[in-house]
């Protein structure tokens, strides 16, 4: 005779499921400016008026390298003729651009 026994199954720990949290983003507290910088609303010339640049306008950059004595010649002839620097430079070039017609 075979007898047949019933074994009881343990009761079994339920497993801990871990739950990401959802990431909660804190708002950055919204503070006042100061007031300095910036765009502010009707400041300036309207968008869309004036007549823009002229067309003799002086647009184009040319970089010269000089050396100490040649810049002392410079400012000395702008200090002479009451100009800023880059104005003095400027009329020197025209002047023997015009020359070279």
């Amino acid at each position: 005779m075979v007898h047949i026994m019933a074994v009881r199954k343990k009761a079994s720990k339920k497993k801990k499921v871990v739950r990401k949290k959802k990431a909660v983003r804190k708002k950055k507290a919204v503070r006042k400016k100061a007031g300095w910088g910036g765009r502010r609303r009707g400041a300036g010339r309207p968008l869309g008026t004036g007549t823009g640049p002229s067309k003799h306008a002086r647009i184009n950059r040319v970089v010269a390298m000089l050396s100490n004595d040649e810049l002392k010649i410079l400012q000395a002839h702008a200090k002479r003729e009451k100009l800023p620097l880059g104005t003095a430079a400027y009329r020197i070039i025209a002047q023997s651009l015009r020359r070279l017609r």
